[in-house]
């Protein structure tokens, strides 16, 4: 019976199933491409594709997964658009009368606001009006909408 049984089915049995499915999660977090997750889990990339077709929980992992990778990116633009304070630390060693000191150098860094993050922000949060490209959209949406073939431009 037990030979019936698919890779899924089997972690399961063994009480392996959520740290596998935490493992997914974790790497499609950190952008690791599917031929790498399957060599992580010990199975073949097709044997993955089917169970992530098959099983509903191996597919939410994946899911998941990308919604923190997502998220985290997010945060990132956020960060650099906003601009931030970072701290950073160098530790030097210097030779004094035959020993050795080591001096921690600690500095305050300010990255300003990038205003191409800002920009791509405002338009994925709040839509097409902080696009600079908006009114050519707008004539792009109004032709396809008339089926209009010829695009011309209009003043």
């Amino acid at each position: 019976m037990s030979s019936n049984l698919d890779t899924f089915e089997k972690w399961e049995k063994q009480g392996l199933l959520k740290e596998k499915l935490k493992l997914i999660e974790g790497l499609v977090a950190e952008n690791v491409t599917h031929e790498k997750i399957a060599l992580r889990l010990g199975i073949s990339q097709k044997t993955l594709n089917k169970m992530k077709n098959k099983h509903i929980e191996f597919a939410r992992a994946f899911s998941k997964g990308e919604t923190i990778l997502k998220d985290s990116l997010i945060s990132a633009i956020y960060k650099k658009a906003m601009g931030f304070h970072q701290e950073e630390s160098q530790t030097l060693i210097e030779d004094v009368g035959g020993k050795q000191k080591r001096k921690l150098v600690k500095t305050n860094k300010y990255y300003p606001p990038d205003l191409s993050s800002a920009k791509y922000l405002l338009i994925v949060k709040f839509g097409r009006s902080f696009n600079d490209k908006k009114d050519e959209l707008y004539l792009m949406e109004k032709r396809i909408n008339n089926k209009e073939d010829v695009w011309e431009y209009e003043k």
